[in-house]
């Protein structure tokens, strides 16, 4: 049997919450045997959506991450598990098993992603099953099935979609450092960005169509983007900290030069350039 996986594309997630929603519709008050019993109303998401705010005042910008079981490989949450309760099927998906769990809650503690939940008045561990019962019968997550964006996908790994990184972003794993192997595979993951807006020294002036590249100082990887009608440029997808060289250019001007750690978001505020002699 050909092992399932999940994408998810954060860019082009909008926190719609539509799969949010669409899973509480298809596990509250229903039981679907053997893989699952109904999911509380209200108390746990099998499927949430983190937002996450980047950046500061004036520039800040939303990163949002549908975030649910990852249905990993090497499951700390099946380790743990003292009952065997926690298996994992033919085709990677991993579930809970309701006749066996005893509620003890220890799969809750070694969950790395903090998405295995109790529920007290049933007395089990609940969590994502990736909507098994819809998979036997040759559907689609309910999650995937409704994103309007097409933010979330599912299918056999051997796909060519969960292979793909011709548009220049990289296929990635959430918290590789976790050791996990998860079967959720993400484009999109928020990564370090260096900002800025650029102005003319003596008119005071946005500059368009200015030129800003980061060299990464380790690698020697560059990328170079161009100030946009407000002055404003973001330079996207660096690495977490390492040390980049920005030099801003425009003819007509001097450049401007400077060395910045990614430790985080790094928001240069306003670059006057001034004008060549």
């Amino acid at each position: 049997m050909s092992k399932k996986s999940f994408l998810i594309d954060a860019d082009k997630c909008t926190n719609c919450k539509l799969c949010v929603i669409a899973c509480k519709d298809e596990h509250v008050d229903s039981t679907y045997a053997p893989w699952s019993l109904p999911q509380p109303e209200a108390g746990q998401f099998w499927m949430d959506v983190k937002a996450i705010e980047r950046g500061h005042t004036p520039r800040v910008r939303m990163s949002h991450l549908p975030v649910l079981c990852q249905h990993c490989e090497n499951a700390p949450c099946i380790k743990s598990c003292p009952d065997d309760a926690i298996l994992r099927r033919d085709d990677g998906l991993v579930w809970i098993d309701p006749a066996a769990c005893t509620g003890c809650g220890m799969c809750i503690e070694a969950c790395p992603y903090d998405v295995v939940f109790m529920n007290d008045d049933l007395g089990v561990a609940q969590k994502c099953t990736g909507c098994a019962h819809r998979v036997d019968a040759g559907e689609l997550p309910r999650c995937a099935d409704v994103c309007p964006h097409g933010a979330i996908l599912f299918g056999d790994e051997d796909d060519a979609v969960f292979a793909d990184d011709s548009d220049g972003r990289p296929i990635e794993i959430f918290h590789p450092e976790f050791e996990a192997a998860p079967r959720v595979l993400w484009k999109g993951l928020p990564k370090p960005w260096i900002a800025a807006t650029v102005i003319d020294a003596a008119s005071d002036e946005v500059i368009e169509d200015a030129e800003a590249t980061a060299t990464d100082l380790i690698g020697d990887a560059a990328r170079t983007v161009r100030t946009d009608a407000f002055g404003d440029f973001w330079v996207n997808g660096l690495d977490m900290d390492r040390k980049y060289r920005v030099e801003i250019a425009k003819p007509g001007y001097q450049p401007f030069v400077a060395v910045v750690t990614t430790d985080d978001d790094c928001d240069l505020g306003t670059v006057a350039l001034v004008p060549a002699s």
